[in-house]
């Protein structure tokens, strides 16, 4: 069973199960090579599926997306990490162009069939603060967090600056900080960098934040995956 589930999950090949027959590897090294993108394509097809079956006037006031039908079809518009995007019941577009990247499909589809249609509490809470993320916790920490504060040490002047480029809006008082600025990953789901700079102990460190409403609107597995992505953006 573990091994057929590391093969479900691309980590293993058919062929080198111990129990197969030498006669029948020629088969299996037939078969198609199931490939991680080959599954998130099957992911963000299946959801495609439910889309076209969504309600999209309805999910966009749940999720803060902008609704259109003047053009005789249903469009939700929204921004996901300061890229805008429609969803229409056939699919997602971006620029008028039928978009291909299976995580934007992904993320933005499972976000508009949850509807999460709840008011953010104002709570900030690290994403170990969800059901069953703590190990993702700690491996966002090494790879995203600390990407950040090593990034910034000793130039908090130009993590300002970095900020701003990527529309992030500056606040104060909810944590005590030497800086915090917040962004919207989607309308809906804002995310919330702290940062406390280098002295003459500690070097640099930096902590993200999200509202505790975050699962309402998104699987935290892909709320995960969009933070580490935001990261990456942050630091290029």
């Amino acid at each position: 069973m573990a091994f057929a589930l590391k093969v479900k999950n691309t980590q293993r090949k058919m062929s080198e199960c111990p129990y197969v027959k030498h006669e029948d590897e020629e088969t299996l090294t037939q078969e198609p090579v199931v490939t991680i993108e080959n599954n998130y394509k099957r992911v963000s097809n299946e959801l495609e599926e439910e889309i076209k079956h969504v309600d999209l006037k309805e999910a966009a006031d749940a999720i803060g997306g902008n609704y259109d039908d003047s053009n005789g079809g249903g469009v939700i518009r929204l921004k996901m990490m300061n890229n805008e995007y429609e969803v229409r019941n056939e699919g997602l577009f971006k620029d008028n162009q039928y978009c291909q990247d299976s995580w934007s499909k992904i993320i933005i589809y499972d976000y508009v069939r949850m509807k999460g249609n709840i008011s953010l509490t104002g709570d900030w809470v690290s994403l170990g603060h969800f059901p069953n993320t703590a190990s993702h916790s700690k491996a966002f920490q090494k790879k995203a967090e600390t990407k950040i504060a090593e990034k910034f040490d000793c130039n908090i002047s130009g993590l300002k600056e970095r900020c701003r480029e990527l529309e992030g809006v500056e606040l104060q008082g909810k944590i005590k900080t030497d800086y915090v600025c917040g962004f919207k990953l989607l309308p809906r789901v804002p995310i919330y960098l702290c940062f406390w700079d280098a002295d003459e102990e500690y070097p640099a460190s930096c902590k993200l934040h999200v509202d505790s409403s975050a699962e309402a609107y998104i699987d935290i597995e892909y709320l995960a995956y969009l933070l580490e992505w935001f990261v990456k953006i942050f630091v290029e």
